[in-house]
């Protein structure tokens, strides 16, 4: 989503893998850091060639994106789009890939610029891109949402790499039940959310300094931030259309669809970990509701 509001044309459970050293060779590291290099690339290809080219360069054939509150396939979009002038610019600042080493999100700030990047930013927001490597090795964005915010509740940071990776899977999981699974969680989810979001949360957000809540008009909510705001959320959200992905070592997915709260309605977008006892927890979240 980091343009769209600017175009406006408009996967048998498998417990999380043992830790272990960064620098072992069967850990995730190498996919990590190929990931963020991959988002850094789409960046600054986007920068250089503008909105249209770059992401028709690099969202997969089966990308989703959101536009006016509703997900469409994102490449046709670009694709028949007329090229329009501005600048888009944006930089990971975390970043997560699943055990099998091809399934991943990445997220951070973006801002658009009318001309240049001395112009004074005229949008910005936080992106949220799922990415998945095919076999020929290149990854691709499956999932491209964002939460839009005022220019001044962004930043720029550094990326925060792990102090350790998860060991690599040397099997798959059964994605056909890991993705049922995760869908149950999502409709779990869904059916607290229908009473209290807060209650939801407390049944299902995973605690962690990189557990991120993204909403539009506000700054993201990271960590022990995060966990406050949850626990704050009393209102009802009425979810629907849910569906799911699964990475192929079952650990890592994500859930999308629609909400809606009281007048105001829009996309979410949440990604599921399971923790150490194969639990399915929600680590990040974008929740874009407009009036």
């Amino acid at each position: 989503m980091k343009a769209l509001a600017f175009l406006l044309i408009g996967l048998g459970a498998a417990r999380p893998l043992p830790y272990s050293r960064p620098d072992t060779p069967l850990t995730v590291a190498q996919d990590y850091h190929a990931l963020v290099a991959a988002e850094r690339a789409f960046a600054a290809f986007t920068g250089q060639h503008g909105i249209k080219a770059g992401f028709s360069r690099f969202l997969s054939p089966e990308a989703l994106v959101v536009v006016n509150g509703r997900y469409r396939l994102g490449r046709p979009l670009y694709e028949r789009a007329p090229a329009v002038p501005g600048l888009l610019l944006w930089q990971p600042v975390h970043a997560d890939v699943a055990a099998s080493g091809d399934f991943g999100y990445s997220t951070g700030p973006f801002t658009f610029h009318p001309k240049a990047a001395t112009d004074s930013a005229t949008g910005a927001g936080y992106f949220t891109s799922v990415w998945q490597r095919t076999p020929a090795g290149e990854w691709q964005v499956l999932a491209d949402v964002g939460a839009e915010m005022r220019p001044d509740q962004v930043s720029a940071a550094p990326l925060a790499v792990p102090a350790r990776f998860a060991r690599k899977a040397t099997a798959a999981a059964d994605t056909t039940a890991s993705r049922r699974e995760l869908l149950a969680a999502e409709q779990a989810f869904a059916q607290l959310a229908a009473q209290s979001l807060r209650a939801a949360y407390g049944r299902s957000l995973a605690a962690g300094a990189g557990t991120r809540l993204y909403r539009n008009g506000a700054p993201p909510q990271v960590g022990a931030q995060a966990a406050a705001f949850a626990g704050q959320q009393h209102a009802p959200v009425a979810y629907s259309d849910a569906r799911a992905r699964v990475a192929a070592s079952g650990d890592l997915g994500f859930t999308y669809g629609h909400g809606r709260a009281d007048n105001r309605a829009g996309a979410f977008l949440r990604i599921w970990r399971r923790d150490e006892k194969g639990r399915w927890q929600i680590v990040h979240e974008v929740l874009a509701l407009n009036s």
